[in-house]
Parts: structure tokens; sequence; C-alpha cells
């Protein structure tokens, strides 16, 4: 390497105060005797004057580039979070770089071994604005208290939120932050929406133990490889789950923490007696205030970690200082405050109810018609433990963006290692948290530790509070649009109450294809309604919600649907006037089995006809 170059993104060369620029590295050197680009950096960032502002971690430069590098051709022009990758062989040679208050000229510095570069911005309020207006705000919240708010307020975390390359996607946010609920739309509202800071909190309580459940939102899950599958999606929700030993004071003790980074839960002890049992115990509880723990939230993914977690955590508890990148560290103190820029500190949030904001959504009746919510299930626990207050409730929010509905409500979160060893069944880690933590822990013997809730608004006959109320489908008064419950639409019969029918085989004797890596199911039938199919090896259930039974069915399989776990799961050649979605991918918590919704609401039956493949 014979030289270095640092190279603002165009029109950046002069921004406001706390507004941002990409500053990108390219690397030069001599390759068969000519002076090629090189892809092999290495370099360290510095900001050559004290107090001149920030420097995120590097990332893949997404911009504007046609120079070829020495062993390969021109490098893809993505556009920034355009949602096509750069290639994950290309070095993350670009930061962001975030201006302080203070007008003036700063000069920001590269350095490698041998080589150094040096870029100069000026930073005065005469520049013109990158930032996109925001167009929703919200007001005070209700002063209407429930019963469990100054529970959730006294334990409420402190939150050191890591920020990357795109700032406004880490920053926490309400569901509804651009003004609606949908979900379908929250990618694409990014900037235009509110950067109110928000926390969503669920609330639990045995004779023994209080359980929180706190909800950190984000529109964006990011990546600077978003073409990789699962590196992107809209929606993104993880957060943490809090035992609270009942031992006679106000609040109780904080026993355990557990944090959840992409289906895996981490477990954090104040209680040196607590053991590991399913999980391991990852690390002791670092507090603020003696109350509140402090969590790492990573930027882009948001996997969320104890802040003193030495894999994981890149916030220094001692310095309370991010060790790797900008971030925002958020505290509760009553009010929805907005970062003033990538690397705030002390930034207000204010909590929200799930009992009320989410939950009354959560069944077919509400979700599906606001957009909100989708990929319905039913809970199914393991241990022989309570069922949910709903027959069916949302597995997802809904989105679009880089796959369908991934990002998913607490009561929906899984852990990967107790859902394969079938311990803990998807949504059980945070719909009964007491049976959940006394599985992945081992508590002190003769020390009590209650399994029955006294009150918990999502398991059915687990207790209420008259201040919080859940909205169970069996209760509520708009027309229901989802399995197990008969709905009446215009002129149609509702069927009673839903039964799973199997569907009588094809005629014709299969000749399946059992060798073969793809397989497939065609599937025609007319529909008048809203129809659940349940699909298991070479057998098909139908469960109807409202309208009348399909007629004049067919359906090949090419091979049973296996029994394993598949590298791809889609719908194809679909074709209806109303919808037809993939609803559950076959996985061992689901023993294989897949699930389909199609769902006519026009009067009269209609012609439907959809291909399911999969490839193992």
């Amino acid at each position: 390497m014979d030289s270095i170059e640092l190279r603002i993104e165009p029109g950046h060369e002069r921004i406001r105060p706390y507004e941002t620029a990409v500053i990108q590295l390219r690397a030069y050197g001599h390759v068969n005797n000519r002076r090629a680009r090189l892809p092999e950096i290495g370099a360290t960032f510095h900001l050559e004057q004290k107090d001149s502002g920030w420097i995120s971690r590097p990332f893949r430069y997404a911009g504007p580039d046609e120079e070829p590098f020495s062993s390969q051709g021109k490098r893809p022009s993505p556009g920034r979070l355009a949602g096509v990758p750069a290639a994950d062989s290309l070095p993350r040679d670009a930061f962001l770089y975030t201006a302080p208050g203070k007008t003036g000229k700063y000069t920001i510095e590269a350095r490698t071994r041998d080589n150094r570069a040096r870029v100069q911005i000026e930073v005065t309020p005469a520049a013109p604005s990158h930032r996109v207006a925001e167009t929703t705000s919200f007001g005070p919240e209700s002063q209407a208290r429930d019963f469990y708010r100054d529970l959730a307020e006294h334990y409420a975390p402190l939150i050191c939120q890591e920020t990357w390359f795109d700032p406004k996607a880490d920053f926490l946010a309400r569901f509804d932050y651009d003004g609606d609920w949908r979900g379908d739309n929250n990618w694409d509202h990014l900037y235009q929406g509110s950067s109110q800071a928000y926390v969503y909190y669920a609330a639990m309580e045995t004779p023994t133990h209080y359980f929180l459940v706190y909800n950190f939102f984000h529109p964006r899950s990011y990546s600077d490889r978003c073409g990789t599958p699962r590196a992107c999606r809209e929606n993104d929700n993880q957060g943490l789950i809090l035992t609270i030993h009942k031992d006679g004071s106000k609040y109780g003790r904080l026993q355990v923490v557990e944090t959840l980074a992409d289906n895996n839960i981490y477990s954090y002890t104040a209680d040196p007696q607590i053991r590991e049992g399913a999980h391991r115990i990852d690390g002791q509880l670092k507090l603020w205030r003696d109350s509140s723990p402090i969590v790492f939230v990573q930027s882009g993914q948001h996997s969320v970690h104890g802040a003193a977690h030495p894999d994981h955590s890149r916030f220094s508890v001692e310095r309370m200082d991010f060790t790797a990148s900008t971030g925002v560290t958020y505290r509760y103190a009553g009010a929805a405050a907005r970062p003033a820029h990538a690397n705030d500190r002390g930034v207000s949030y204010e909590l929200l109810p799930i009992a009320e904001h989410w939950w009354p959504r959560a069944t077919t009746s509400v979700g599906l018609d606001s957009g909100a919510f989708d990929d319905y299930f039913r809970y199914a626990p393991f241990g022989h433990r309570p069922h949910a207050a709903a027959d069916e409730i949302a597995g997802a929010f809904q989105g679009r963006k880089f796959g369908a509905d991934p990002g998913r409500p607490f009561w929906s979160w899984h852990d990967t290692l107790t859902l394969t060893r079938r311990l803990l069944a998807i949504g059980q880690l945070g719909m009964d948290p007491a049976y959940a933590v006394f599985v992945n822990l081992r508590f002190p013997s003769g020390a009590p530790f209650s399994l029955s809730y006294t009150y918990n608004p999502y398991l059915e006959a687990s207790g209420r509070r008259d201040a919080v109320t859940a909205v169970s489908r069996a209760r509520s008064a708009e027309p229901e649009v989802g399995a197990a419950t008969p709905v009446a639409q215009g002129d149609r019969p509702a069927p009673p109450r839903a039964e799973r029918q199997l569907l009588s085989p094809p005629a014709e004797k299969p000749h399946y294809k059992l060798k073969e890596k793809h397989g497939q199911l065609e599937f025609h039938a007319r529909v008048d309604g809203v129809a659940f199919l349940f699909i298991r090896g070479d057998q098909i259930e139908v469960e109807y919600a409202g309208g009348r039974p399909m007629d004049e069915i067919r359906y090949r399989f090419s091979q049973p649907l296996p029994a394993e776990e598949l590298d791809e799961v889609k719908l194809e050649d679909v074709d209806g006037r109303g919808s037809v979605r993939l609803l559950e991918w076959p996985n061992s918590g689901n023993q294989y089995q897949a699930k389909i919704r199609i769902q006519d609401l026009k009067p009269g039956a209609a012609p439907y006809r959809f291909k399911l493949v999969w490839k193992r």
C-alpha cells in the first residue's frame, strides 16, 4: 500500500451542528507496476481536535463508487440502505462523522501502518440541512395509572443504544411513530416519523415474584449487507425480562435479568445462589442508581445484552461510554424526548403499557384490519401450562421489507436452545415468565417460587387488574377474521365453531420423488371466506374462520413435506382475487407443519391456486 485517501460524501463538505456526513477511505498501491486501488485497508480513524465530533464504527460504503479494485470489477453502487448489498468481500471502508454543536473546521485523520490521510469538514449553521423534517409528534400520555406502573418505573432500565451509519434507525421508537398503525410502511417512514423515545412494558405477578418485560421497538433492523438473508428486516422488537422476588419491601428485590438477542437468551443475576439450569449464567447485573439494569443494545440488529458482558457489549460501565462507535444513552424520566444527535446522553424515554397499546390489537379482529400485526398462531405451551387468553394471537408485526413479518412482540419471542430441546414453546418465554425462568435457571432450594399467577392478562384464568384490561377475541366487539371463531360476512352463513377437517387424499395414487432436494404441493380450490390450511407430511387439514366450506378441491404432492429443517419454503404461482399467505414455516416448534391462510372477503366463491415449494 502506497497511499490512502479520505473522501467526503458529495454535498456534505459543510454540515450543520449535530448533523452527519459519510466519509470513505480508499487505499492505493502498485500491482503489476501500475497504480491500482486495493481492497485491503486496516486503518483507524481519529479526530485531531478535542470535542470535534464523533465517529461511528466502520461500515461498507454504499454510495456512488465506480472506481475498480485491482483484483475485481467495479464496486456495486446500491445506494444507502436501498436493499442491494455491497459484496461481503469488500472492506468496511467508511464511517459516519457526527458534527459537534460548536461551529468550526474539523480535521479527521485515517492511519495505517505506513500512511496517513486527512480531510476537513466545516460545521456551520449556514450549511444546508440534510435532515428530513419529522411530520409526527406525540404529546403527553394519559395520566391514568395502571397498577404496576410504579414498579415498571422503579426498575426501568438504563439503555445504552449504540448507533451506526443510520442513527435514526437505532433510536428507540413507538410502533405508531409515523402516525398510523400499519406495520408495512414503517421502514419507508423512518425519516419523517417521530424520534421520540418510548419503551413498552408488560407486568405479571405470582404470590412470590413480579415479572417485568421491557420491549425496545425499532422500525428498522439494518446492516451494510441487507441482501444477505435475515440481515435486515422491517420492524424489530427485542428487550429484557426481569424476575423480582417479593421480599416484603415496596419494590421487591431484583434477582434475574434475561435479555433477548436474535432468538437467544442471555441471563444475568444479582443473587449468587442462583445457578445455571437449561441456560448458563452470562454475568452479574450492573445497576444504575441501585435499581435500573444497565443494558447494551447493538446498533443495526438491536440485540440486547448486559452492558458489562465481555463478549457482546461495546459499552464501558466504568467510563459510561461506548467503546467502538457512537451511541445514545436513554433513561426513564417520564417524557418522550428526542436525541439531539447520534452520540447524545441521558435522553428521557416514556413508558407505554403493552396491555393497552398492543395486546388489544393482538387478535385477528383488530390486528388484521389495522395492518399492525400478522402471522397469527395458537399458543401451545410445553409443560402443561396455561394457554393464551385469546384463541389466536399475532405472531409478528406486519412487515414486508426483506421478508414478511420478522419482527415479533414479546408474546411471540422464543429462545433457540429451549425451543429446540422442547422446553419452552414459541411465546412461552414472555407469556409465562415464571415458568420460563424456572426452566432456564436453578433457584435456591427451599426458597419459595410459585408458578401460579395472581395477575397475567396474557394467559387464560390468570387474574386481572381493573386498571389494565386485555381484550381477548371472545370479548371483542369487532368482527373476527381468524381461525377458530365463526364470522358472519354479509349473507354468508357462519359455520359452527371451527374444527379441523382432514381433506380426502387425491384419487390417483401418488408417485413421490423422495430423493429430490426440492418438493412442492400444488393446490386448487374455490374459496368463499377465510380458510386456514395445516400441512404436515402429505396430509392437509382445513379450518374455516368464516364463509362456506371450500369446494372443487384438487391437490398433489411431489413428495411429503419433510419433517426436518428446510433451507427454503415459499409460495409460488399464487392466483386468486383475495390473499394467500404463508403464516408458518414447518419447524420443530410446530411439529414441521406449514400453515397457509386463504382469505376471500368478497361475496361469492372464487377460484384460487398456489404452489407451496420447499428446498432441503
